[in-house]
């Protein structure tokens, strides 16, 4: 799912899922979304989102042009500049005063998408690609979010999935794609995107393989402000949507694509979000390529 282009050791039993080392720190909610302070040098912070269904940080403008960062013009898929849009490096970025080493940035007028309602309220984003080759885990209950060193190795508890990094659709960016969940206990593939504020959306072309034509054929709808430019998905009820067996969420909202949903061509089946996860944590190892839900 595209956004607008526009735009850990608690309790011993769960200290197995945390990388030795790993820093935590607080997970901020941007209107119901996983946010958190970043050091961008020279004494300037941003609140950023943590953003796993975008491979390239966000900043905006008027951020950029206060670090004196030199922007130069962004050239997009098509090989054309795309008018008001830049990108820049940023030398070291941090979190928590761990580095995380220099950033590619895309540069934006952000302040006019949040003013109208199309971008969480915040300064930017990361993407997964941020945190490459770390363990890191949005604990959704407690509002923590842990990151580990780069290379950390972690156990992963029985029942973890795979993560692999295909593209949105034929032409798409390369974007985070889970194996482990279920729907009414049938497997699908799905992207992990963090900024998608819903639980589960199947796309098209699983619905009759998931046996979810009822469900995709509800008369009630809900908007999401942040997906797509903002765009209107049917919502059904699945009876159960988990985890490797465990369940996340009883008789819980499931959504499908209207037509203004962009959809990846059947490359994988759906994508889950924030709702999802909201009382649970999930933990992302882009080192091994594992995850799993707690």
């Amino acid at each position: 799912m595209r956004k607008s282009a526009m735009c850990v050791t608690v309790l011993a039993g769960l200290g197995m899922a945390l990388a030795a080392g790993a820093k935590e720190v607080a997970m901020g909610d941007c209107s119901g979304l996983p946010c958190a302070s970043f050091d961008l040098g020279g004494g300037k912070t941003a609140t950023l989102m943590i953003d796993t269904g975008n491979a390239h940080p966000v900043l905006d403008l008027a951020r950029a042009k206060a670090l004196g960062l030199e922007l130069q013009p962004y050239v997009g898929r098509s090989g054309k500049i795309v008018p008001g849009v830049f990108k820049a490096a940023l030398p070291d970025l941090r979190l928590d005063g761990e580095s995380l080493g220099s950033v590619e940035l895309i540069i934006m007028d952000l302040a006019k998408d949040v003013a109208e309602g199309g971008f969480p309220p915040s300064d930017g984003s990361v993407s997964y690609a941020t945190f490459k080759d770390r363990v890191v885990t949005l604990d959704y209950r407690r509002r923590r979010l842990s990151f580990s060193a780069p290379g950390a190795e972690v156990a992963p508890p029985a029942g973890s999935g795979t993560l692999s990094y295909p593209t949105f659709g034929q032409k798409g960016p390369p974007i985070v794609v889970a194996e482990g969940f279920q729907v009414d206990g049938k497997p699908l593939s799905v992207q992990i995107d963090t900024l998608y504020g819903g639980t589960m959306l199947v796309y098209t072309t699983a619905i009759g393989r998931l046996g979810l034509e009822s469900q995709a054929a509800s008369a009630k709808k809900r908007h999401f402000p942040f997906t797509d430019g903002g765009v209107d998905m049917i919502e059904g009820r699945a009876g159960r949507e988990g985890f490797a067996g465990k369940t996340l969420l009883s008789s819980a909202a499931l959504y499908f694509a209207t037509e203004g949903v962009h959809q990846p061509d059947g490359m994988f089946d759906g994508t889950v979000g924030a709702e999802l996860f909201a009382d649970h944590r999930l933990t992302l190892d882009f080192h091994a390529n594992r995850v799993w839900v707690d």
